[in-house]
């Protein structure tokens, strides 16, 4: 089925214009096609060219606002598309296409969420406070819910936590979408034109020493009393977390191919990061990090 998506998207620009829009749209009721409709632009930007790529989004674009001006009457969410993912998605591919090189890409993607972080850090004076302002109401909705078991302390323990994960997470959320569509689009363009090429250059991302220092500094600074006062870089550290745990899925796949271990291996990775997000997320992660040290992709070739 994914395949036949990238069929169709490779037929033409309209093609591919209606992939991504339709798949966009269906993103609403299943988040995670986005990252499909992402991988669509990148896909063609990589095949065809920057400037057939552009013509591509643009007609992303045209296509999914008449979709949604007709479904949903707000055709305004197809410009909130195109800032948010379509566009970001295009400016890494160029990083991707020109330099050729998949940890460069990478790093564009993980410096997209760090710019978040900055913006909402210069202006917002205190983000932790502005979003704990907008989660209220949210909270004190889910408070009045039956099922809600924390009392009135625990609650307002819950809304500044999360309000203080806010801007890290939605950072880390902008990075996330980039990173799959750069992957999804060079999986398909590798699978349709070059069979096995992306698998090498997966296995072999290496991030370097100089930044698996700095997340693992930030990952202890994060678990001191002075963390409060260092927030501009701890909400970088959700950014960090999602890059180094692509280099440690990375690793697990270089392992179990090295081995010639059955792919099942693989798939429990991937179902117990669908059941227990943040663990397998810190687990690979800290895997990625240890990897500029321990090497452990060349002591499974031992």
């Amino acid at each position: 089925m994914l395949r036949g998506i990238a069929d169709f998207a490779m037929k033409g620009r309209w093609q591919a214009a209606f992939a991504a829009a339709l798949l966009s749209v269906a993103a609403m009721l299943l988040p995670p096609l986005n990252y499909l409709a992402s991988g669509v632009i990148v896909l063609a930007t990589l095949r065809v060219g920057p400037k057939e790529g552009l013509r591509v989004m643009a007609a992303t674009l045209v296509v999914f606002a008449v979709v949604a001006g007709l479904l949903l009457g707000q055709v305004w969410i197809a410009a909130a598309l195109l800032l948010t993912s379509w566009l970001p998605a295009y400016l890494v591919t160029l990083v991707l296409g020109y330099t050729r090189s998949l940890e460069r890409a990478l790093l564009a993607a993980a410096g997209a969420g760090i710019l978040v972080v900055l913006i909402a850090h210069i202006f917002l004076p205190n983000p932790a406070l502005w979003w704990q302002e907008m989660l209220t109401p949210f909270v004190q909705l889910l408070s009045e819910q039956s099922g809600w078991q924390l009392n009135a302390a625990d609650t307002q323990n819950f809304l500044v936590q999360m309000a203080g994960m806010m801007t890290g997470l939605i950072a880390a959320a902008v990075s996330v979408n980039i990173i799959l569509g750069i992957l999804i689009g060079r999986a398909w363009q590798s699978a349709l034109y070059n069979e096995g090429a992306f698998g090498s250059e997966f296995t072999q991302i290496t991030l370097g020493k100089t930044l698996a220092i700095l997340t693992a500094v930030l990952m202890a600074l994060s678990l001191t009393p002075i963390a409060s006062s260092l927030m501009l870089l701890i909400d970088c550290l959700p950014v960090l977390l999602v890059l180094f745990a692509i280099q440690g899925i990375a690793v697990a796949h270089a392992i179990v191919r090295a081995k010639q271990k059955s792919v099942a291996w693989l798939v429990v990775m991937y179902v117990l990061m669908v059941l227990m997000l943040p663990q397998m997320l810190i687990l690979t992660a800290t895997l990625g990090v240890l990897e500029q040290w321990f090497n452990f992709r060349k002591r499974a070739l031992a």
